[in-house]
């Protein structure tokens, strides 16, 4: 069974397809830069930020299709331009995996660092010391980190958590059950 994780941003979206064995096939990031100001530029960027996430998993992804992919929600401290494009993106990333037939879950951030620390609360710092202790994940990046958290989240709400669920992770998996 394979799992993806998205990390969707207007500057690097993290993305990371995992094993139900813990096997990292591939995570990495998709670099963006705003290129000119007019709303088709706007439009442009987000339209190839989402292919350039959706052409990576493809790389990286066996024959098989995902068990489900896993998606950050939005962080809401993102304010004016910002917010409306990131949620551009991440509709037009459901949007694309909808027609693909992927199933897929949105994660709040606050729900992910639950999962990941215990708590709602942790700082990217945390976020990628938590992963590399837990799971011994390496990510150099905290979109890389967040990308792989949304992943594990994933493998543990089918069922394959890649260690002994705790009890926050229970209260997370019960959550987002809701959305299956």
């Amino acid at each position: 069974m394979i799992v993806v994780g998205i990390d969707t941003s207007l500057v690097k979206s993290g993305y990371a397809i995992v094993r139900d064995d813990g096997t990292v096939l591939a995570s990495g990031v998709i670099k963006s830069k705003p290129v000119g100001d007019k709303p088709i530029n706007e439009a442009r960027r987000i339209l190839k930020i989402a292919e350039d996430i959706m052409e990576k998993i493809d790389e990286f992804l066996p024959k098989e299709n995902p068990a489900i992919v896993v998606i950050e929600g939005l962080a809401y401290m993102a304010q004016g331009t910002s917010l409306t494009q990131l949620a551009g993106l991440n509709y037009l990333i459901r949007i694309i995996l909808s027609e693909l037939h992927w199933p897929f879950l949105v994660v709040a951030p606050t729900t992910l660092k639950k999962f990941i620390t215990g708590s709602g609360r942790g700082d990217k710092d945390m976020m990628l010391m938590a992963v590399y202790k837990n799971y011994g994940f390496e990510a150099l990046d905290n979109n890389v980190a967040d990308a792989f958290s949304l992943a594990v989240t994933g493998l543990a709400l089918l069922g394959k958590p890649l260690k002994k669920v705790t009890v926050p992770q229970q209260e997370v998996i019960n959550l987002l059950k809701k959305q299956l």
